[in-house]
């Protein structure tokens, strides 16, 4: 990797942590109304979120590097095109489920979240894109257990 590569990662992750912060806010401004729910045995402690997240967003954001530095090549493009999707609909949906309260559209929207995600992967692996599915593999499966959390939420809630 180039100096000029690493710092443009760096910088991806400073904004990738500052977005996640902010949502972090929305996320903590609810916990009263969150603790109400009727919650699967195999939700986590509040302290696992905070921490798995800043791992898959510095990871996010590495892998959103790399498509960035990509992007001139059609697949490349074809990749931060999904990736971007995939980042607008996952930083939405906390708004909407923790600040809206939403928590059914919240279960569906983390559904289309998933699968943008698992078509940027299949997109990769076609690609041969290892180091980005890598990168991406762990927000799938976390994205997957979220679905089933939010889905436990609301259809045996």
């Amino acid at each position: 990797m180039s100096i000029k590569s690493i710092f443009i990662a760096l910088l991806w992750i400073a904004v990738f942590l500052t977005i996640s912060y902010f949502i972090g806010q929305v996320t903590r401004e609810n916990m009263g109304w969150y603790d109400t729910l009727a919650k699967s045995q195999l939700t986590p402690p509040r302290i696992v979120f905070p921490i798995v997240w800043t791992a898959l967003y510095i990871m996010m954001a590495v892998a959103g590097s790399r498509f960035w530095a990509q992007r001139n090549d059609a697949n490349g493009r074809r990749a931060l095109i999904l990736f971007s999707l995939y980042m607008i609909i996952n930083w939405a949906w906390s708004f909407i489920f923790f600040d809206a309260h939403l928590v059914m559209t919240g279960f569906f929207w983390i559904l289309l979240s998933d699968l943008v995600l698992g078509g940027l992967i299949v997109h990769l692996w076609n690609h041969r894109k290892r180091v980005e599915l890598a990168l991406l593999a762990p927000t799938f499966l976390w994205g997957v257990f979220a679905a089933y959390l939010n889905g436990y939420i609301v259809f045996a809630g």
